[in-house]
């Protein structure tokens, strides 16, 4: 296979890429501006379904922080606080936000962005675990 070929099958949405997502139901997600939210253990899935909603859905996908997700760990807490800020900010500008629990696990500061955008904002709320097919 020349070069040219090569390039010419490169894509990022490969069928190994949605391998992973292919019993996720996103259809359901009606909204425009989705808010990611969830723990940053889980950064491969808000990379993955950044790329498959914006893509594949033509959504509008923010999350709080793209270095607080891929550096977490060289933030002091007092920068991380900010972040956290600035995430409840973001949420007043979102349609709806979909919440990534893998493995049904939801951690605190996911848990306040949630209860928030409920309590506050009065807007859907999505859950990965929900959106799964069967």
């Amino acid at each position: 296979m020349n070069v040219n070929a090569i390039m010419m099958k490169k894509e990022r949405l490969n069928k190994n890429f949605l391998n992973d997502f292919q019993f996720y139901d996103f259809t359901k997600i009606k909204e425009n501006k989705i808010f990611l939210v969830g723990s940053i253990r889980f950064k491969d899935y808000f990379i993955k379904i950044e790329s498959i909603l914006q893509i594949i859905y033509k959504k509008l996908v923010g999350i709080c922080s793209v270095d607080g997700l891929l550096n977490k760990d060289k933030f002091n807490e007092e920068e991380w606080d900010k972040l956290q800020e600035i995430a409840i900010q973001k949420l007043n500008d979102q349609d709806a936000i979909l919440v990534l629990d893998v493995d049904n696990y939801i951690g605190e500061q996911s848990k306040e962005e949630i209860e928030y955008f409920s309590s506050h904002l009065h807007k859907p709320i999505y859950y990965l675990s929900k959106l799964k097919i069967g």
